[in-house]
């Protein structure tokens, strides 16, 4: 592991048991057992779900063998095609009518997968890079990314509340008259104020984007995203909404769903989604294809067959084939 890898982990670390040991040591006028339970479970709970990001692999194109593609040249003459079950449930393709290839990894590029310059890899459904980690935000791990900004705010805000409580009383108690204020619980608290206020802003974010079942990667770019989307679309004569983003199921509710699970169990913990579980032996739910909203998936997906079968037709038999 490089020190760049490292690092980041090395800090989270000990942002969380610096500031826990303040706040507990430091703070006086609220019970230290209730301080006790509420702070180590909010630790304990972050860093697992922190390294539960960190070590879940995203999920790229690499790692199924039926998405290799074996001959660029091949690929740019139209003799080579992708597996039938992905080009018949993918509704962005090129200009040209042909599916996304990466020249780089040499595989084909599922819908929501796009290449990522730090890592070096294509990524399934990539939101984006973050460097706290490090690594992207993909299929496999957006749902504990999710929960670790929501655990990493409640803790930054608990941290907020108790060492606000601490120097609010030194403050009326009349203490600051004759005792300077506690320099390490300054410190934490301001480091609270601002941990709060950007990682709450954060979240709240990328709760919006989930609820949109939208990623980062899409919101920035929604031209080229509709433009490869226009190629099925004007088939089959969409609204206006599903140009805007062909994956949003139709509420708030449903697309949380589709990313944190159905259940409360699942979104409170750290696991996998039952779904996933579920389907563990299927091309299902891996972030090889994407369910799309009543009627309109049906047409799109009606459409991205028939593309298909007409390219497939047209086209010349690959070496491979032969």
């Amino acid at each position: 592991m490089s020190i760049s890898d490292l690092f980041p982990k090395c800090l989270t670390l000990w942002l969380y048991l610096w500031t826990s040991y303040v706040t507990l040591s430091r703070v006086t006028i609220i019970s230290f057992p209730f301080m006790a339970t509420i702070v180590v479970f909010l630790i304990l709970i972050g860093l697992y779900t922190y390294f539960k990001v960190a070590f879940t692999d995203p999920g790229s194109p690499l790692n199924y063998e039926i998405l290799k593609v074996y001959d660029m040249q091949a690929v740019e003459n139209g003799a080579e095609l992708p597996p039938e079950f992905l080009s018949q449930r993918s509704i962005t393709i090129k200009r040209d009518g042909r599916f996304r290839v990466c020249r780089t990894c040499h595989v084909w590029k599922p819908d929501r997968c796009h290449h990522c310059s730090r890592c070096d890899r294509c990524i399934l459904k990539m939101d984006h890079h973050c460097p706290w980690f490090p690594g992207c935000v993909g299929f496999n791990n957006q749902k504990y990314f999710i929960q670790f900004l929501l655990y990493g705010t409640m803790y930054s805000f608990t941290i907020l509340a108790f060492t606000s409580a601490q120097l609010i009383y030194w403050f009326k108690s009349g203490q600051y008259e004759y005792e300077l204020i506690n320099f390490l619980l300054l410190s934490v608290w301001l480091l609270a104020v601002a941990v709060s206020i950007s990682l709450g802003c954060f979240t709240g974010f990328s709760v919006y984007q989930v609820t949109k079942n939208r990623t980062t990667v899409e919101m920035h770019l929604l031209r080229r995203y509709r433009e490869e989307l226009e190629v099925l679309t004007e088939a089959c004569n969409p609204t206006g909404s599903l140009k805007e983003n062909a994956y949003d199921l139709g509420s708030s509710s449903e697309n949380w769903k589709d990313v944190m699970g159905c259940s409360l169990f699942e979104w409170l913990f750290p696991i996998a989604t039952f779904r996933s579980m579920k389907n563990r032996n299927s091309l299902d739910y891996k972030g090889l294809y994407y369910e799309l909203r009543g009627e309109i998936n049906e047409r799109l997906l009606e459409s991205a067959t028939l593309q298909d079968r007409l390219l497939r037709r047209l086209t010349p038999r690959s070496s491979m084939d032969e």
